[in-house]
């Protein structure tokens, strides 16, 4: 391979890494939105709705949760971002725990 085969190669990697880091991160924005969502039908009353949007962001958390867990995509990863994603991660799960309503 070539010093500009070899340079080239380094970019798409590059850029591919910077692709999952930018997807990894609109999916927990992704999940935040229809937590939000899911936070207002219940408080208006309409829980069928919130549920479906309680499932849209749980979808949206496993994805990232999936990913972050499979070493082919999480070694791509800085350790930084690999703790920042974790954290938020953590974040969103304990707001997603927190929306549900209480069994009476």
């Amino acid at each position: 391979m070539s010093a500009n085969e070899t340079d080239s190669f380094a970019e798409v990697l590059a850029e591919s890494d910077e692709q999952r880091v930018s997807f990894l991160k609109n999916e927990l924005a992704l999940s935040q939105t229809f937590s939000a969502l899911a936070a207002t039908h219940y408080k208006a009353g309409n829980p069928a709705s919130a549920e479906r949007s309680m499932s849209d962001a749980e979808e949206a958390y496993a994805t990232v949760a999936r990913f972050l867990s499979d070493p082919k995509h999480s070694k791509r990863l800085t350790e930084e971002q690999v703790r920042n994603i974790t954290a938020e991660l953590e974040r969103l799960r304990d707001r997603l725990d927190g929306l549900r309503p209480k069994p009476t």
